[in-house]
């Protein structure tokens, strides 16, 4: 009898430190989340994403759509995505101020209604050019078709916000019909005031007043305006900006993808 209960003991201790071991496993995991974005089972991965483990870190940008200082914080970090696509994660926010009475976004952006418009596609785009299912075709790359709708835009400016633009856009950036319907009803329904007041929120959160603002990784990296980059610690330059994505990837992965981000240097440290 003694022996059993000093089995019951032992085997109840063992349950205990499992219970305690997976409680920290999870809470490393959200307190990293915000940093490395992992390959989410729910989306469509294509052939070629989840190459270098899955891990992403990512790069966010506060921007206004149709703002011309953010369009080339966007052409800047389009060129920095050439380079280590395979281990980042580009995602949008946007400026704009809550106001229950400008209908139907509820939402007053600084340059019109048309940029409100904007901001809504491009994170319908965003999102649904990555989430669900395609019905059989992929349609370009899960992980950047929202980003291809945003540099589609940008080629014409003034037509951002327009639904001719964002159609040809959708086109372009080789979203399925599927995909195409889903997103045309996300920015035309229901669903675009309450995204886009969420990303109005978290820019405001984040402390993000000016297009563009950019973080990496969780952390402030950068603000381009008035056509001046300044507080960037790092540098503005797109090396500068590969240097700190592949330096936050090795901090959170202890590995140095050489394809993608050259010979480590002797100073980098995991624990940095």
């Amino acid at each position: 009898m003694n022996c059993m209960l000093r089995g019951f003991a032992i085997l109840g201790l063992l349950c205990f430190n499992a219970v305690v071991s997976s409680a920290r496993t999870l809470h490393a995991a959200d307190t990293n989340v915000a940093v490395i974005q992992a390959a989410d089972t729910d989306v469509d991965v294509g052939s070629d994403v989840g190459s270098w483990w899955g891990r992403r870190v990512e790069v966010l940008l506060a921007v206004m759509s149709r703002c011309p200082d953010g369009r080339r914080a966007e052409a800047r970090i389009n060129e920095v995505l050439a380079k280590v696509h395979s281990i980042a994660d580009v995602r949008l926010m946007y400026i704009a101020a809550k106001n229950e009475s400008a209908q139907p976004l509820g939402v007053t952006c600084k340059h019109g209604d048309l940029e409100c418009a904007g901001n809504a596609q491009q994170l319908c785009a965003a999102y649904y050019g990555r989430h669900g299912h395609s019905s059989g075709t992929t349609g370009g790359d899960p992980w950047t078709r929202g980003w291809d709708f945003i540099m589609c835009q940008n080629k014409s400016p003034a037509d951002i916000g327009t639904e001719e633009l964002a159609e040809r856009c959708l086109q372009e950036a080789g979203f399925t019909e599927h995909r195409a319907n889903l997103t045309r009803a996300c920015w035309n329904g229901p669903e675009a005031g309450p995204i886009l007041r969420k990303s109005a929120a978290e820019a405001l959160r984040r402390k993000a007043y000016k297009s563009a603002t950019i973080f990496i990784g969780g952390a402030y990296r950068c603000t381009h305006d008035d056509a001046q980059w300044y507080d960037c610690p790092g540098g503005s330059e797109v090396d500068d900006f590969v240097a700190t994505i592949c330096a936050t990837y090795f901090r959170y992965t202890s590995m140095w993808p050489e394809e993608i981000c050259g010979p480590e240097p002797p100073d980098v440290s995991p624990t940095a």
